[in-house]
């Protein structure tokens, strides 16, 4: 069994924290730990709030969760700038004192699998796969 959310989010700020309440409250159903729903909810609030910065003006942002048994695995889409600003980000080009550019670098962190991908004729695809520990046995 897995169970799939689906999200169509305007580029706005509010968007981020309402995302990460969401996918916690599917993933506590599934007696997932909260340190792992933690870890989730870190990660995807970092995407979610990349997503809304670099976004085109006026876009929607996309999200999907899909819960698997042993598995979350989350994408988020949208119509933003592209890899350039992704690179510099990842090969750690970001001053020490700077007051952004670490979340590509968190998700990693927190995840068991990332995949960033640009998709045409612009904008950004990130992919999040983060194994699940769980309190009880899943789907039970």
């Amino acid at each position: 069994m897995e169970v799939r959310l689906s999200l169509s989010l305007p580029r706005d700020r509010t968007t981020v924290p309402l995302t990460r309440r969401v996918l916690d409250a599917a993933l506590a159903v599934f007696s997932v730990t909260k340190d792992c729903r933690d870890d989730i909810g870190l990660a995807v609030g970092e995407a979610c709030a990349n997503a809304v910065q670099h976004a085109e003006t006026g876009a929607d942002y996309e999200v999907t969760v899909t819960i698997h048994e042993d598995r979350c695995i989350i994408d988020v889409v949208d119509d933003g700038v592209g890899l350039e600003n992704a690179a510099a980000e990842m090969a750690g080009d970001v001053p020490p004192d700077a007051e952004s550019g670490r979340g590509l670098k968190i998700i990693h962190a927190l995840a068991d699998m990332v995949e960033l991908r640009s998709r045409q004729p612009r904008g950004m695809a990130l992919r999040i796969v983060k194994m699940l520990t769980r309190t009880t046995p899943a789907f039970s």
